[in-house]
């Protein structure tokens, strides 16, 4: 009898078993989706720790891009590059690019993100918020801030990391976890900064790059990197590559593919239906 009630109990369970499974499945799926709409680069079967790692990118590369548009005329640079030169010259010991590393790590700010999906892909894409070097540290740190909300959602479904425990407590103590969990994620994004910039002058080929990169870029004169945006036609011109793109980032997340794989299953059943031409009888059999 014991092992019968234990056995019951298990399958009266199931369903609600199945149920969360499903749905902690779907907030993973939404999160990924949401994700991907932003860095499509990320893979689809993406977990938490990838959008983590996708948010420290974000700033890493805003960080390279500061250091090209700004930090090489800010910062006094040795004119022999090879790597005795930048060792003895001791650039990371200078005042001026101690005071670089702080100015941008100021607009480093992780901080729970208010963005639906549609709002984030608009800021990335907008036109105030990257130049020909990249995106700017304080939209970086905007959709870094998104990727993360949605790292701890995942984290939350999956009953994993600092967020594993909010799923069983209020609004205020897992606001208090993603609060927490943000502080964390930021102290590791500004050290992912600082060893960045330390490496820009430090290591010869990164040094030149970004030598390189400002002045072909500044050649190039004012606004370079920007759409062009005129008057009727030529408004639509420039919003062709951002319209392009979202399109196709719809057509690869997860909700696109199941609408498509909908309307594939219908178009076949309709074609099974009525798409096959009828066979016409046969003549008679001459006697």
């Amino acid at each position: 009898m014991v092992q019968i009630f234990t056995l019951r109990e298990r399958l009266a369970a199931l369903p609600g078993a199945v149920r969360r499974r499903a749905e902690a499945v779907g907030v993973r799926a939404s999160a990924v989706a949401d994700a991907r709409a932003v860095v499509p680069e990320i893979p689809r079967d993406a977990e938490a720790d990838h959008l983590e790692r996708a948010a420290r990118r974000l700033l890493r590369r805003a960080a390279q891009d500061e250091f090209a548009r700004e930090g090489v005329t800010r910062v006094p640079l040795p004119e022999a590059t090879g790597r005795a030169d930048l060792r003895r010259a001791d650039v990371p010991g200078e005042a001026s690019f101690r005071a670089f590393v702080e100015d941008l790590l100021s607009a480093v700010d992780i901080r729970p993100s208010l963005l639906e999906r549609d709002d984030a892909v608009d800021l990335r894409d907008a036109r105030g918020s990257a130049d020909a070097y990249g995106i700017s540290p304080e939209v970086a740190s905007d959709l870094a801030s998104y990727l993360l909300g949605r790292a701890f959602a995942m984290h939350r479904e999956a009953g994993t990391g600092p967020g594993a425990a909010s799923a069983e407590r209020g609004a205020a103590d897992s606001a208090d976890l993603l609060e927490s969990y943000l502080e964390e994620q930021a102290a590791l994004i500004r050290e992912d900064v600082r060893e960045a910039l330390v490496r820009q002058v430090r290591v010869p080929l990164e040094l030149q790059v970004a030598r390189e990169r400002h002045e072909r870029i500044e050649a190039l004169g004012p606004g370079a990197g920007f759409a062009p945006v005129a008057d009727g036609a030529g408004a639509d011109a420039a919003d062709l590559p951002r319209r392009a793109r979202a399109a196709f980032e719809h057509a690869q997340n997860e909700a696109g593919r199941a609408a498509f794989g909908v309307l594939r299953t219908g178009a076949a059943r309709m074609y099974g239906r009525y798409g096959h031409p009828r066979t016409p009888p046969s003549p008679p059999s001459p006697r």
